[in-house]
């Protein structure tokens, strides 16, 4: 049976369906970051053993080293601001996942004292239907 919380519950259940994608999208966009930037630490760290490795290295050596290490510290500097933003993102969807789901809930919760009200409401009826039937009955 329908009830006037039905349409509520269905548009809340949507959003809360919605932003939770949002949410795991924006988890996914984090653990990528953090392995994009593990990545890049690990070429850093190689970069070091390669000149560290190295007996007679040529200016243009240290000058591409040098210009490879600015890079990547640009690189990883994005990264941590890219992952704090993203972090940001996820609280605030956090937050909108749960209100949705508070939502959801609370509808549901209203739907069901509809509909157990209703069932009480006509099992009184035929109750008192049933009573009216036995006080109308004529004895044989």
């Amino acid at each position: 049976m329908k009830t006037k919380w039905d349409a509520l519950i269905k548009k809340y259940d949507v959003a809360y369906q919605e932003e939770l994608k949002a949410l795991l999208w924006s988890v996914r966009e984090i653990e990528k970051a953090y392995e994009n930037k593990a990545t890049l630490e690990e070429q850093e760290a190689d970069s070091w053993r390669k000149v560290s490795d190295r007996k007679h290295l040529s200016s243009g050596d240290l000058a591409f080293d040098g210009e490879f290490r600015s890079s990547v510290a640009k690189l990883k500097a994005n990264l941590d601001y890219a992952i704090e933003e993203l972090k940001e993102d996820e609280s605030e969807l956090k937050s909108r996942v749960a209100e949705c789901a508070r939502l959801v809930k609370k509808y549901e919760f209203l739907r069901d004292r509809d509909l157990l009200e209703y069932a009480n409401a006509r099992e009184l009826d035929e109750a008192d239907d049933l009573e009216d039937w036995v006080m109308n009955a004529t004895p044989d």
